[in-house]
């Protein structure tokens, strides 16, 4: 017999609001049964057909210990507003549900994954893979073994990220970017679409090119 399906409220009501209600809903164990966004941000009571309440509300309508949340917010502001909703979400008391994709390569039993992580079809994770909380990863990536991508970090799609290597936290990974194996890309690092990485990054700046160089600051990123 299938285990009943665990409750999910999704915050975000914005397109990846939409792809998370759809992954969740199509190929997962989780069961959408609301949406949640600020309430200056709420413009009608029901989104997808499901209730949307104001999340200073929450508590409310449902308790912590009977649902789930998951925070459907993308990279604006380098990670920051998804990375303030996780926090506020967790001060609230609620698990936060993750999401990989059945369509993606994994190997569940030598693979670490923190909350609120959400990983698209179509990405290739070796063993020894570990992902913090709140890590977005689009589609089509190769996380080589032993890569360790920590919290609030977002990679965007065909990157291919070798072995050993360590991502820090609130990061942007552009569009067909490569890291070399056994380097380290420091907290709050940008890299650019179609750069490649060979070698460790300064925290908090903008690497472009092949081979990738620092080009700014990430607080000049329009990002």
């Amino acid at each position: 017999m299938n285990d009943p399906k665990k409750k999910l409220v999704i915050f975000g009501s914005g397109f990846l609001g939409e792809l998370a209600h759809f992954y969740f809903t199509n190929d997962s164990n989780y069961e959408v049964i609301a949406f949640t966004a600020d309430a200056l941000y709420i413009k009608e009571s029901t989104y997808l057909g499901l209730p949307c309440i104001a999340f200073e509300e929450l508590e409310k309508y449902y308790s912590p210990s009977d649902v789930h949340l998951f925070v459907a917010i993308g990279y604006s502001k380098l990670n920051a507003i998804r990375i303030a909703k996780f926090n506020a979400a967790k001060a609230k008391g609620y698990t936060l549900a993750s999401y990989v994709s059945s369509k993606s390569s994994t190997w569940p039993e030598s693979m670490q994954i923190g909350e609120n992580v959400f990983i698209m079809e179509n990405n290739v994770l070796m063993p020894f893979c570990k992902i913090e909380d709140n890590v977005l990863v689009w589609v089509g990536n190769i996380l080589s073994h032993h890569s360790v991508i920590k919290k609030h970090t977002t990679i965007t799609s065909h990157a291919a990220i070798g072995g050993n290597v360590i991502i820090g936290e609130a990061c942007f990974i552009g569009l067909n970017a490569t890291i070399r194996d056994s380097i380290e890309i420091a907290d709050g690092t940008v890299i650019a679409a179609s750069s490649n990485v060979i070698k460790n990054t300064e925290p908090h700046s903008v690497y472009m090119g092949s081979p990738a160089v620092f080009k700014m600051k990430a607080e000049d990123a329009k990002i």
